[in-house]
């Protein structure tokens, strides 16, 4: 019996008399102060004593109301989801119509009203999405369960040539991060309005690709384009003592054990003794060689950004030529390197959402890994013509979306998740939404 259940009376719920006034003041005000302290935390940076202390309170009162933080997420999670859920059952039938588009729009701006006014729980709803917490299950559960309505939608809606299982996933992973992004500042974007404005019409487009150009005249005409901003993301290296051979392969091994398990278990759900175990030395052995569980994580990181700014350059240099089949094979190329590259660092690109707040550095390699990113993006994009419907930094946005979280979210739904499954289903995104016969064909001299 843990210690939350002997001191957690029963029936002492919002919907219990016993509660009484005072106590539902008391449960909401450990709720409120529960989710300040997961906005400037975040979830595993709280604890159990903060919150009681926040809410002027004892740890043996939580315990009255709460058998443990996770719960107090869950209740959170409860009303962050019942919200989305209310604006999913008054989205009105989708097509590539105006009214169509016009009720995916509203759709749309009513998730990111919801996004921001939930903000903190969508937030660390990415921070707690990761192997070994306690809530996963809930989470994966409210997601499926989401993405399951969506789908029905549009298989009603009648999507071609993507089934609704894939478009559903598709649409509600983009749309979520691309709000993160937003509200992140990670990459930039413009005004809320055209923001949304630009995500509509590119989900729009993804979804039903015949969409004629006039069902948009009704939104206001696209910024001008960016400038272009540059694309190198120089990595500081601290140069590391010259290690023999054998060192240095006993630090590969390490470092490799760290990117597996940190895929698998997530960051804080892994420890040094499973390190040392999975890359089989001792502790002492790995204290030779890192200060400790975060000092692994920096080299893994660094590594990823070192790989990540290559993958940005070569992005921005690829040429498209306005043949769908040739634009398509150009695309698969660069997205079957970038999926092997993006599942062996998953767990660091995770940490990298919900460790910023105990470690600023990692904070600043998620913003310039995207900002790179996102910059080649924009240099890809800038292909297209120059009646392009989208803003392209929004454009980008959606492109760095789909690179930043649809790996993770085909892996998570348990189907097909080959390399070439989730490079088909990324490709798909991009060329139905963002590209969608839009690139400018090059000028023929004689």
């Amino acid at each position: 019996m843990s210690d939350g259940e002997i001191l957690r009376r029963d029936g002492y719920w919002p919907s219990s008399p016993v509660v009484g006034r005072r106590g539902a003041q008391t449960r909401q005000r450990i709720v409120a102060e529960t989710l300040k302290l997961f906005e400037t935390h975040g979830f595993h940076g709280t604890s159990v004593e903060s919150i009681a202390k926040a809410a002027g309170t004892s740890r043996a009162t939580l315990y009255q109301y709460f058998g443990s933080k996770e719960q107090i997420f869950v209740e959170l999670l409860d009303e962050c989801g019942a919200a989305l859920m209310r604006v999913v059952r008054r989205l009105g039938p989708l097509g590539p119509t105006a009214e169509g588009f016009d009720n995916l729009h509203w759709w749309l701006g009513d998730w990111a009203w919801v996004y921001d006014r939930y903000a903190t729980m969508f937030v660390q709803w990415a921070n707690i999405d990761t192997p070994g917490t306690a809530v996963q299950p809930m989470v994966l559960g409210f997601v499926r369960s989401y993405n399951a309505r969506i789908a029905s939608r549009l298989a009603s809606s009648g999507v071609e040539d993507m089934d609704p299982d894939s478009a559903s996933l598709a649409l509600t992973s983009l749309v979520h991060r691309f709000n993160y992004f937003r509200h992140r500042g990670n990459v930039p974007l413009p005004s809320l309005d055209e923001a949304t404005d630009g995500l509509a019409v590119a989900m729009q487009l993804m979804l039903f690709p015949d969409t004629p150009s006039e069902v948009f005249v009704q939104l206001p005409p696209v910024r001008s384009r960016p400038a272009l901003r540059p694309v190198a993301d120089p990595v500081e290296i601290t140069p590391a003592p010259e290690l023999s051979a054998r060192a240095a392969a006993t630090v590969g091994d390490i470092v490799a054990a760290g990117a597996r398990l940190f895929a698998e278990r997530g960051y804080h759900g892994t420890g040094v003794d499973d390190l040392v175990t999975e890359a089989g030395f001792a502790r002492a052995t790995f204290y030779k060689y890192f200060d400790d569980k975060l000092d692994l994580l920096r080299r893994l990181s660094t590594e990823a950004r070192v790989i990540s700014a290559g993958l940005a350059e070569r992005l921005a240099a690829l040429e498209l030529t306005g043949e769908e089949a040739a634009d398509r094979a150009a695309l698969r190329a660069w997205l079957a390197d970038f999926v092997p590259f993006h599942r062996h660092y998953v767990g660091v690109f995770r940490s990298w959402v919900e460790g910023g707040l105990t470690d600023p550095g990692l904070v600043a390699a998620a913003e310039r890994s995207n900002s790179a990113v996102h910059a080649a993006a924009v240099r890809l994009l800038m292909q297209v013509e120059r009646d392009y419907p989208l803003d392209l930094d929004v454009a980008a946005g959606v492109f760095v979306a789909v690179l930043d979280r649809m790996p993770d979210a085909v892996l998570e739904t348990g189907r097909d998740a080959s390399n070439d499954a989730i490079v088909d289903l990324m490709l798909d995104a991009i060329m139905r939404g963002l590209l969608n016969g839009h690139v400018a064909r090059p000028s023929v001299t004689s």
